[in-house]
């Protein structure tokens, strides 16, 4: 299989938009000003009040100005979304063991650069002044990412150089992940409370998965390269 070794670096930058992502979103929650939809008196950054969205608005929602908060947003979203799609793209050169295995990540790859995109639209649609087209690219992101685990799910199963465990790991987080979107979802009309629960585990599940697929396509890298 001919591999670059500069796929190498590929994999490290997209580790490192995951922890940068982790980073620049902690530091936007330290940094924004305060108020929730529900509530724009609460101090500072609500964990299960606030969105990751409130973190990309112009003004927070107790009227403040929220430049700082919005650009660690803007960074941590970019970044983490520029990162992956340069993954998605090495990936399709990777997972090729069997026919289907190789359908199945180019598949993969589709969505998740479709989802990447989207979260880049996120980035210059604050919810605060383009209400509208936010969520536009919010519900277009969302399920592509979720479609983008199947896909991965199935890929990493097949492959026979990916331990099981991890497969069968894989395979859960993404139910896990469908169970949150749908919360989510719900939320939106009935509670804005589970809404912002169903999204915290989402991002959370997607960062495990991010990790797990990253993994994977290093060492398979490793085995058929010796990097």
């Amino acid at each position: 299989m001919n591999l670059k070794i500069s796929n190498k670096r590929v994999y490290f930058l997209a580790l490192g938009g995951n922890i940068l992502y982790v980073l620049f979103i902690a530091i936007a929650m330290f940094t924004y000003p305060g108020g929730t939809k529900d509530n724009p008196l609460v101090d500072g950054y609500s964990f299960w009040g606030n969105t990751f969205s409130d973190l990309g608005r112009t003004k927070a929602w107790n009227d403040q100005i929220n430049v700082v908060s919005m650009i660690l947003f803007s960074l941590a979203y970019g970044i983490n979304a520029i990162t992956m799609v340069f993954f998605y793209i090495t990936a399709i050169n990777i997972f090729k063991s069997t026919n289907i295995e190789s359908k199945a990540s180019k598949i993969g790859s589709i969505f998740g650069v479709i989802s990447s995109i989207a979260i880049i639209g996120i980035i210059f649609t604050p919810a605060d002044i383009l209400y509208g087209p936010h969520w536009i690219f919010v519900f277009i992101g969302y399920p592509s990412i979720f479609f983008m685990g199947v896909a991965y799910s199935i890929t990493i199963y097949i492959d026979e150089n990916i331990s099981k465990s991890i497969s069968y790991i894989f395979g859960f987080l993404i139910i896990l992940f469908f169970i949150a979107l749908m919360v989510g979802l719900i939320g939106i009309s009935a509670s804005r409370k589970i809404m912002v629960i169903g999204q915290k585990i989402m991002r959370i599940v997607l960062l495990i998965n991010y990790c797990i697929l990253i993994y994977c396509a290093f060492n398979l890298e490793k085995k058929y390269k010796n990097i």
